[in-house]
């Protein structure tokens, strides 16, 4: 019973310490991707990404003014990191799905179970 035990314990620590590998490498291949990205973007390699610059993606477009913490009109590298990170951590949903207008108070609730009339 007791080999049992540290087997098991010799397991869950193989098993913690490749999910912990695992982690750093995606988040260094992100990190690369990112600096790729802002590199791709960057067409005049002066730096930072400019309003015309960033037209070339749509979503560092629409992000951009946001993310201009400074409002030079440019997006320095932590800025464009910074613009990357809110779009990870943005739900799938908010990312995809079109702005819906609320609904009206005085519309009546629908009721699905009722067959159309």
């Amino acid at each position: 019973m007791r080999k049992m035990v540290v087997l098991g314990m010799g397991a869950a620590a193989l098993l913690a310490t490749a999910a912990f590998a695992q982690d750093e490498d995606n988040t260094r291949l992100a990190a690369a991707e990112k600096s790729a990205a802002f590199t791709k973007l960057d067409t005049d390699a002066d730096g930072r990404v400019s309003a015309i610059e960033a037209a070339a993606d749509s979503k560092v477009a629409q992000g951009f003014t946001a993310a201009d913490a400074d409002k030079d009109g440019y997006l320095s590298k932590a800025e464009f990191a910074q613009l990357g990170k809110s779009m990870d951590h943005a739900a799938p949903d908010d990312r995809t799905a079109p702005p819906t207008a609320p609904r009206s108070e005085s519309s009546p609730p629908s009721d699905y179970s009722a067959p159309p009339k």
